[in-house]
């Protein structure tokens, strides 16, 4: 049945609009047009599915027995194609996201090995911003999505939480701290080794030490987590920074504090009332793991 579809959607649109005029408008058909192709369905079909009189259209008994049928074909045509246009949109495609500089360091890598080689057509392009970069980048589209914490999450942006992160004690080997007993007030005058004052970890780092009413003795800091890593293991000082930031370096040890303060939650941040293209949709559950 050649153009059968099409003819499918000009009944339905009559049904609905209940005038030819009006639903030739809706077709952009001519209300002659659209009369052929009713009376080419009926003649296919074999009955009659709508009464005409000059001022009315109204379906036959066999138009109303009709009609369900049609208009679920035609939801089931649009949900084909809607499935068939995603399946194409994450076959090739361009993903921005900006992230922490300790996810680009840390987990981050591995998830978009595995996305690559999942999606292979999908270019990612990663900018590694600290957390109220990220926010400005997120809510000027500049990028997708973001990864950060929720701590420094602003108006018009949502956030899902994505994974638990500590900040632990680095010391170089040999360190006095580097083992034994360990707790936050053993930092208190410490020199420490910091992050640039407009990053996360500074300001989680601050308030931990503001809270104890511990002194907080900067002797130096660095933009870069590999930086500040590369400073600690040369015995310039010791540092706070999340578990992620470890490079398995030689000359360094991690340490855990079990103590309240020194978690975050790192998460997606989205515009609110956006929604992600599929790719990055498809990019967010493979770094949830799925």
């Amino acid at each position: 049945m050649k153009n059968a579809l099409q003819h499918i959607r000009a009944f339905v649109t009559v049904a609905h609009r209940g005038n030819f005029a009006r639903a030739a408008d809706d077709l952009h058909l001519s209300p002659s047009a659209l009369t052929v192709q009713i009376r080419q369905l009926e003649s296919w079909l074999g009955v009659a599915l709508l009464e005409r009189s000059p001022r009315h259209v109204a379906l036959t008994a066999a138009g109303r027995e009709a009609l369900p049928a049609m208009e679920k074909l035609l939801l089931d045509l649009g949900n084909i194609v809607s499935a068939g246009q995603g399946l194409a949109a994450v076959r090739r495609g361009v993903v921005s996201i900006a992230a922490l500089p300790s996810l680009c360091a840390g987990m981050l890598p591995e998830r978009l090995a595995v996305f690559a080689q999942a999606y292979p057509g999908i270019e990612v392009r990663l900018r590694d911003l600290v957390a109220e970069r990220i926010c400005e980048r997120v809510r000027n589209a500049d990028v997708d999505f973001g990864l950060g914490v929720q701590a420094k999450l602003s108006h018009g942006l949502d956030f899902a939480p994505l994974m638990q992160d500590r900040l632990c004690l680095f010391v170089p080997l040999g360190h006095r701290l580097a083992s034994g007993p360990l707790s936050l007030a053993d930092l208190d005058d410490q020199p420490m080794i910091l992050t640039g004052r407009d990053s996360s970890v500074r300001a989680q780092t601050e308030q931990v030490f503001h809270e104890r009413g511990l002194r907080l003795k900067a002797v130096m800091e660095a933009n870069y987590m590999s930086t500040v890593l590369a400073l600690v293991r040369n015995g310039l000082g010791v540092a706070l920074l999340p578990e992620s930031a470890d490079d398995g370096g030689a000359r360094l040890v991690r340490r855990g504090l079990e103590e309240a303060g020194l978690e975050r939650e790192l998460g997606v941040i989205t515009r609110s009332g956006g929604s992600l293209s599929p790719a990055a949709q498809r990019l967010v559950e493979c770094l949830r793991g799925g």
